[in-house]
């Protein structure tokens, strides 16, 4: 009797198991690897998140960094380049992804990704000029390949990667022809990032805030800050890109079998970054006010910057 008890818990604890958790097959139907998982499509919209209470806080601070998708461990945020890829996408498709076509949510509504415009004066966003109203020809200013003062009177659909079609409800399409130019010059993202301690759990933390694309361009006789603040196309916030990007897989780096979405990517801070300012009294970047930089003045404040966060980390385990 007893046997038969312990076969029967057996197997109910088996059949508990497969039921909460499915097994799926590495490879689909036809023989090919299965990319899309069921686990993703069931989970994607599950974002994991940690509620840090005001009062936990005792220490934070702002910084910029600059994500160089040159760099080999940023490969897999630039790559692949060809906009028609069906299994992996690069950041940027990704981004173009949700602004034109956008997710549906869990209880059917469409949801798109809002952008916010570039502040004229400096690289800080205000987060005030909302652009997911102007879902229309106002895109295409944007995301022009050229400057809109050489393509404001051609017809040239190629000159930009959102193009507007009026006769179909206003829909926005994304040309192909036009992505390809303008991700030649799509090889860097600026984000605005806040390092903290919390007491409660007793560590630091770092969450990205916002993240923008830098469009490359050096305008005659600008300072290079005044390059960098040009470069900025929009500003996105971070938690609203995190459900676009927790549906899609990045290409492989060298093991075709590990699958990382972008947000694991970014959650688990796989990507290498460099700093070009912080929140300061003097409300200054490091490229700010300087008409010529040297690499030695550049890399001097960086690793004051970065000596400055690591000494309060260090100090507060001191007392």
């Amino acid at each position: 009797m007893k046997r038969t008890l312990l076969i029967i818990a057996l197997v109910s604890a088996t059949l508990g198991l497969q039921a909460q958790h499915r097994i799926n097959s590495f490879f689909d139907e036809l023989g090919t690897v299965r990319i899309e998982t069921q686990e993703l499509d069931e989970n994607a919209d599950t974002i994991a998140t940690i509620f840090h209470r005001t009062d936990d806080i005792v220490w934070s601070r702002v910084v910029y960094r600059i994500i160089d998708m040159r760099y080999k461990q940023n490969f897999q945020l630039y790559f692949p380049t060809n906009p028609d890829d069906p299994k992996y996408w690069s950041l940027f498709r990704l981004i173009m992804d949700a602004v034109v076509n956008g997710r549906t949510t869990l209880d059917g509504q469409q949801e798109y990704l809002t952008l916010y415009g570039a502040n004229a004066r400096g690289i800080k966003p205000l987060f005030l000029d909302s652009m997911i109203i102007a879902r229309n020809k106002d895109m295409q200013t944007v995301f022009a390949v050229r400057p809109m003062s050489e393509i404001i009177d051609t017809e040239d659909r190629d000159e930009y990667i959102v193009t507007y079609d009026d006769s179909i409800s206003h829909k926005l399409e994304i040309n192909t022809f036009g992505y390809a130019g303008y991700v030649r010059n799509q090889i860097k993202y600026l984000t605005m990032e806040i390092v903290f301690f919390d007491k409660h759990t007793s560590r630091f933390y770092t969450k990205i805030i916002a993240i923008a694309p830098l469009q490359s361009a050096m305008g005659e006789g600008q300072t290079p800050y005044e390059n960098l603040v040009s470069q900025v196309r929009f500003w996105i916030l971070f938690d609203h890109l995190r459900p676009f990007m927790a549906r899609k897989y990045m290409i492989p780096l060298d093991n075709s079998s590990k699958r990382v979405t972008f947000d694991n990517f970014f959650a688990e801070h796989m990507y290498t970054s460099y700093i070009v300012g912080d929140d300061n009294m003097y409300d200054r970047m490091i490229v700010q006010g300087q008409e010529y930089l040297t690499e030695e003045f550049v890399h001097r404040d960086q690793e004051r910057i970065a000596s400055e966060l690591l000494n309060t980390e260090l100090d507060l385990w001191e007392y």
